[in-house]
């Protein structure tokens, strides 16, 4: 009998020590539709596109200041941009060095993304990030 008891309090204590730690581990879950269909777990990136048709390097010496600065490439060019948030920390960690994203946007978001009249001001993106290190933009909203 005892060891029935011993088994049982181990086995309630390992069940209530895993809720525990899955429960906190939980963040933001982001859903979007995307061609009629709901996605889920996108990313939602916020931050300010320093320069636009710039290296990292020539970001990074204008701004000593920062270490959180990604380059975005798209076929049509490539931004800098300083990261301030993002909902799915855990995610972006894997793809997140080097710095250098490529990027699968619609001409409109991209061209909304670096307008010239956008640069330095507060910008989220929503997108999903896959396994070949390409953020596929799905919204671009424009805060400042």
């Amino acid at each position: 009998m005892a060891i029935f008891r011993n088994t049982f309090r181990t086995t309630i204590t390992a069940a209530l020590l895993l809720t525990c730690i899955t429960t906190g581990v939980q963040g933001e879950i982001v859903q979007v539709l995307v061609r009629g269909e709901v996605v889920t777990g996108a990313l939602r990136i916020r931050g300010n596109v320093i320069c636009v048709e710039c290296s990292l390097e020539e970001a990074r010496k204008a701004r000593t200041d920062t270490r959180t600065l990604y380059q975005f490439t798209h076929e049509q060019g490539q931004m800098i941009m300083e990261v301030g948030t993002i909902n799915n920390s855990q995610s972006w960690s894997l793809f997140a060095w080097p710095p250098q994203i490529r990027v699968r946007a619609q001409g409109n978001l991209w061209q909304k993304l670096t307008a010239e009249e956008n640069l330095l001001k507060e910008v989220e993106i929503t997108g999903l990030l896959n396994n070949a290190r390409t953020l596929d933009i799905l919204a671009v909203t424009i805060r400042g």
